[in-house]
């Protein structure tokens, strides 16, 4: 092969590797989507009693079935976590009637258990008589073997704006010692 026929292949490639590099300006960049998220995993209370907010947040996410992992009040923080059954009848299905065909095994791609992690923090803004509480929920998605098989952010309004109820309702309750 000639160098000029090198050069009409090589270029172009490089070319076009090149214009697909992110520039370090995309790579700080925030998206629209961080800021819807956050928009629906952050409400602002009119107290600034963080230990009540802690103390409410704790309740609200027992309600939901979580377990207290770590609370440390000097930062505002709680963790909590549960493990759930993962798996679902179609996907099962799916995989199984793959493994008939293919003849492998890959009932070891489907998910099996996933563990979920919620952590509240609290920002107290004295000043304005106000705090902020954020929530946010990740899930690790485990196969049979227990390897690790997907982490992801949930993004669900719904299940964010659920917690948000019970802990108005809790803070409510704290405040008033009912």
């Amino acid at each position: 092969m000639t160098m000029q026929k090198l050069l009409l292949i090589v270029v172009p490639i490089m070319l076009v590797l090149t214009g697909c590099a992110p520039t370090a300006k995309d790579l700080i960049k925030i998206e629209g989507s961080s800021m819807e998220e956050r928009s629906f995993q952050t409400k602002f209370y009119n107290t600034t009693q963080e230990g009540e907010i802690l103390s409410a947040s704790v309740s609200s996410l027992q309600d939901m079935g979580f377990n207290v992992d770590e609370i440390n009040k000097d930062f505002g923080v709680v963790t909590c976590s549960k493990s759930r059954d993962a798996r679902e009848t179609g996907q099962q299905v799916g995989y199984f009637v793959l493994a008939l065909f293919a003849g492998a095994n890959v009932m070891s791609l489907a998910d099996h258990t996933q563990h979920i992690r919620a952590t509240v923090v609290t920002t107290p803004y004295v000043n304005k008589n106000k705090a902020s509480v954020r929530l946010t929920i990740q899930r690790v998605m485990y196969n049979h073997q227990g390897n690790v098989i997907n982490v992801e952010t949930v993004k669900d309004a719904v299940i964010y704006q659920a917690f948000f109820e019970k802990l108005s309702k809790a803070i409510f309750l704290e405040a008033n010692n009912l």
